[in-house]
C-alpha cells in the first residue's frame, strides 16, 4: 500500500475531517486519482460507510478540481452513483479529458456493461441539471456525442430492457431539442457497428435493435441502416 493511501487509511480511522482535507489537498493530482478510487472501493465493500465516503469524496472534489483522469473511470452505474454529487458541482458533468470526452461518453461507451440510461434521463427530468443536458449534447475527438458513442462503440448488442429503451429514446429527444443531429457521422457509426458485428460474428437482421436505434437517432428507413451495414 502506497504511503498516501496508508496516511488516508489513518486519517479515515479516526476520523479526522480536517486532517483528511488537508491530505488530500497537498497530494499530487495522481495520488488524488487513487485516493478518489480507493474511497469507492471502500464505499462499495462497506455500506455503512458508504454515505460517509461519499459526502467526503464529495468535499474533496468541490474544494479541489476534479482530476482529468477521473473522467474516464467513471462508467459504470456504481461509479456513477457514487460520484453524482461531486459531478453535480462546478458543472463536473462536461469537464472533458484530452479525449474531449465527458463522463457521458464514458458510461454510454461502455464494454459489455450497458448504459444507465434510466438513471440519467431521471435526473433530468426531476432534478434541475441542466450540466447534464449540455453533456449530452458535446462532442469528442471523433465528434461524436455520448449518445453517438454508445450506438458505435458499446459493444454489447443486448437488447435494452423496456424501461432502459424508453429512456434512451427519451435522451435522443432531449439532445435533437438542443442541437442538430451530425447526419456527417452516420457512415463513421456504420463502420464502427460492422467492425463489432463481424469481431462478435453477430447476425445482422432488424431484429437487432442497435440497427433501429441508428435509425432513430440519425432518421434513416432501417432497410438503409441493414444496407450500409
Amino acid at each position: 500500500m502506497k504511503e498516501h493511501i496508508k496516511t488516508l487509511v489513518e486519517l479515515l480511522t479516526k476520523p479526522d475531517l480536517d486532517g483528511l482535507l488537508q491530505h488530500y489537498l497537498t497530494s499530487n493530482e495522481s495520488e488524488n486519482v487513487t485516493q478518489l478510487a480507493f474511497m469507492f472501493q471502500q464505499g462499495q465493500k462497506q455500506l455503512s460507510h458508504y454515505e460517509f465516503l461519499q459526502e467526503l469524496t464529495t468535499k474533496f472534489i468541490e474544494r479541489k478540481a476534479l482530476p482529468i483522469a477521473v473522467i474516464g473511470k467513471i462508467c459504470t452505474s456504481d461509479t456513477l452513483s457514487f460520484f453524482t454529487p461531486a459531478l453535480q458541482l462546478a458543472e463536473n458533468f462536461i469537464k472533458k479529458d484530452e479525449q474531449q470526452r465527458n463522463v457521458l461518453h464514458y458510461l454510454f461507451m461502455g464494454k459489455k456493461q450497458l448504459p444507465p440510461f434510466n438513471y440519467l434521463r431521471s435526473m433530468m427530468l426531476f432534478e434541475s441539471n441542466e450540466t447534464l443536458r449540455s453533456a449530452l449534447c458535446e462532442r469528442d475527438k471523433n465528434s461524436f456525442t455520448p449518445l453517438e458513442t454508445y450506438l458505435a462503440n458499446n459493444q454489447n448488442f443486448t437488447a435494452l430492457l423496456d424501461h432502459e429503451l424508453t429512456a434512451l429514446l427519451a435522451l435522443i429527444e432531449i439532445e435533437n431539442k438542443q442541437q442538430v443531429i451530425a447526419e456527417e457521422n452516420y457512415d463513421a457509426v456504420i463502420q464502427y457497428v460492422s467492425k463489432l458485428c463481424h469481431q462478435q460474428e453477430q447476425i445482422v437482421t432488424d431484429d437487432l435493435q442497435r440497427i433501429l436505434l441508428i435509425a432513430t437517432y440519425y432518421k434513416k428507413p432501417v432497410e438503409q441502416v441493414l444496407n450500409d451495414l
